[in-house]
C-alpha cells in the first residue's frame, strides 16, 4: 500500500477453513436472544408475524437456516421486550378494573380467579363499558346475538358477544372471556349480561345449538325469545338427512315470513320424508323460522353470523 507497512490481500488461492466455509445448515451460535435482536424490527412492523415467517426472513438476510423452536423461542422473548410479558400481564388485570371504572363511572367489570398452592391464578371475566349499556338500552332493538370465538394468541379461550344498531352494525354491548363453552361459564356470563340489562321487553338472544349455552340463556332469561341460527341447524340436519327437497325448501322455510309461506315448503318436506321433519320436532325447538319471529324486536336474521364476526 501507499504507506509501505500495509498489505492488501486481494486474492487467496489457497484452501481456508474459516467458519464462512464450513457453516452448517444450522447455526448453533445464533441463540434465542440473538433472534430477539435480530426479529425485533419485523415485530415492530407487524407483530403477527408467526415463527414461520421470521424463520424465513432471518435465513433471507443472514443466510442461515435456524430451527423452528428457536425461532420460536427468540419471537417470544422480543414480543415481551416490545409489548411486554403476557404472562405477567394477568398481574395487571385488577388495575386495568380500577382504570376502567375511575374513568368511565356505571361500567361493569367482574373477574373471576382461583387459587393455587395460595397463587391466584385468572379463570374467566366479564366487562361492559357505560356507554355501550347506554346505547343499548337507549338506542338498539332488543336483540343479542351470543356466541363465542377462538382466542387466537398465546393464551386460549373464548370471547363473546355483540348486538345489533339501527344500521344493522355489528354493537358491543359486551363481553366475556373464558376457558371453555360449559353450562358453569355460559351461566355465569348470561348472569352478569342479565346485571348489565336487565331483560328489555321483547328481548330476543339468537344462538347456536350447544347444550352450554342453550341452558345458560334459558336458566337466566326464561321469558326471553330463544333464536337458533340457522346455519348450525342445517349442519346438523344434514348429518341426518339429505336431499334436493331439503336444500331448497329447509332454508326457503326459515326465510318464509308468513306462516302460510313456511307450512308450504314444511309440508313438502314432511312429504318427502316423514323422519326429517320429526327431527326438526324433536331437536331444533327454538324458534329458527322468520313467521314465528316476535314482530317487537324487528330483527328477522336467519343466522346468528353476526356474533361470529
Amino acid at each position: 500500500m501507499d504507506d509501505q507497512r500495509t498489505v492488501k490481500v486481494r486474492k487467496n488461492r489457497c484452501a481456508h477453513e474459516c467458519s464462512s466455509t464450513r457453516r452448517k445448515k444450522k447455526v448453533k451460535n445464533a441463540t434465542k436472544h440473538w433472534i430477539c435482536e435480530k426479529v425485533k424490527d419485523f415485530l415492530t412492523d407487524d407483530a403477527t408475524l408467526k415463527a414461520k415467517a421470521l424463520q424465513k426472513k432471518i435465513k433471507e438476510c443472514y443466510k442461515v437456516h435456524i430451527h423452528y423452536k428457536r425461532v420460536y423461542m427468540g419471537r417470544i422473548l422480543a414480543l415481551n421486550q416490545l409489548y411486554g410479558d403476557l404472562g405477567r400481564s394477568f398481574d395487571n388485570l385488577y388495575r386495568l378494573k380500577a382504570q376502567i371504572e375511575t374513568c368511565s363511572p356505571g361500567s361493569i367489570v367482574n373477574i373471576d380467579h382461583y387459587t393455587i398452592n395460595g397463587k391466584i391464578r385468572f379463570r374467566r371475566m366479564f366487562f361492559a363499558l357505560k356507554p355501550c349499556l347506554d346505547g343499548f338500552l337507549n338506542g338498539c332493538r332488543p336483540y343479542l346475538a351470543v356466541d363465542s370465538t377462538f382466542l387466537t394468541g398465546r393464551f386460549k379461550g373464548r370471547l363473546a358477544t355483540p348486538a345489533v344498531d339501527g344500521h344493522n352494525w355489528l354493537y358491543p354491548v359486551c363481553f366475556g372471556v373464558f376457558d371453555s363453552k360449559t353450562n358453569d361459564n355460559w351461566i355465569w356470563f348470561m348472569n352478569r349480561v342479565r346485571r348489565a340489562i336487565g331483560c328489555p321487553r321483547g328481548l330476543a338472544i339468537h344462538s347456536d345449538a350447544g347444550q352450554a349455552v342453550m341452558s345458560g340463556i334459558g336458566e337466566v332469561f326464561p321469558e326471553a325469545e330463544k333464536r337458533e341460527c340457522m346455519f348450525h341447524l342445517v349442519n346438523n340436519f344434514k348429518k341426518q338427512h339429505r336431499g334436493k327437497v331439503f336444500d331448497y325448501h329447509l332454508w326457503a322455510a326459515a326465510y318464509s315470513c308468513n306462516p302460510y309461506l313456511f307450512e308450504k315448503h314444511w309440508h313438502a318436506m314432511e312429504k318427502e320424508k316423514l323422519a326429517a321433519t320429526n327431527y326438526l320436532r324433536q331437536f331444533h325447538t327454538r324458534l329458527w323460522t322468520r313467521s314465528q319471529f316476535s314482530p317487537f324486536c324487528k330483527v328477522d336474521y336467519v343466522t346468528n353470523n353476526l356474533a361470529s364476526v
